[in-house]
């Protein structure tokens, strides 16, 4: 017995420490997110039509990736943000009845999130996070695709176009080898990314055409590595030691 009480005892002095280590930590990572879309949140297939076709506009498999800072205020309570290279793929259909006829749009972009989040520890390496926060997303240039008889063009609606950021996680925390993150988030723009017109095409004429919008909107599986970093204290404490001249 008196072993376990001594072990308690041990474990209610250091679980503070413990929770503490992960204040006032700055550390740089990088994060991989696979893009999907779900009817369910809006990021789903869309459906125009005019006399003649039923064309289908439907988000396909995507990625981001970039890089990201994170700012640790408590041992509860961060921010991140950073900077990533986003490609979204869009496959058209048009279908008279008859025939069906297909294209791909590909939209490069870019993308500045910035996320609050919160963590709730469930073991003594292992936190849950839920966050949410704002993205600036932004669109370089226009695009086009006319390589099918289904001609496709994508307008802009704006440079930048902000949306709204919500994501929940998992995440281990070594104590020298940095931060393993798994979790899920949505981005959903605020106004349409693109304007997109589809237009029918034969003997070099466009025999129907609908104009369409894209919302942008997108899900994602987040895979994410922080680099190890020592809390801002210690290594200013560890710095004054060098710059400390030493006793002869």
């Amino acid at each position: 017995m008196k072993q376990q009480h001594r072990n308690i005892l041990i474990l209610i002095v250091l679980f503070p420490l413990v929770s503490l280590a992960q204040k006032d930590i700055t550390t740089v990572g990088f994060q991989i997110k696979p893009l999907f879309s779900s009817s369910f949140f809006g990021t789903g297939p869309q459906t125009l039509s005019d006399s003649t076709f039923n064309y289908s506009l439907k988000p396909g498999s995507g990625y981001a990736a970039g890089m990201i800072i994170r700012k640790g205020f408590t041992p509860s309570l961060s921010l991140e943000f950073g900077l990533n290279y986003v490609v979204r793929n869009i496959a058209l259909t048009a279908n008279d009845g008859k025939q069906e006829v297909g294209n791909k749009l590909r939209i490069v972009g870019y993308e500045v999130p910035i996320t609050q989040l919160i963590f709730i520890r469930l073991s003594q390496q292992i936190y849950m996070n839920a966050g949410a926060g704002f993205c600036l997303n932004i669109f370089p240039s226009d695009v086009y695709k006319r390589d099918t008889f289904l001609y496709v063009d994508g307008g802009r609606s704006h440079i930048f176009t902000p949306s709204l950021l919500a994501n929940i996680g998992v995440e281990y925390r070594t104590p020298k080898s940095g931060y393993f993150y798994l979790g899920a988030s949505l981005n959903r723009p605020f106004s349409e990314i693109y304007g997109i017109s589809l237009s029918y095409m034969k003997n070099g004429l466009p025999l129907n055409s609908v104009l369409g919008k894209l919302n942008g909107s997108y899900l994602s599986v987040d895979l994410k590595y922080f680099f190890h970093e020592d809390p801002e204290k210690k290594k200013a404490r560890k710095a004054k030691q060098k710059a400390e001249p030493v006793a002869k």
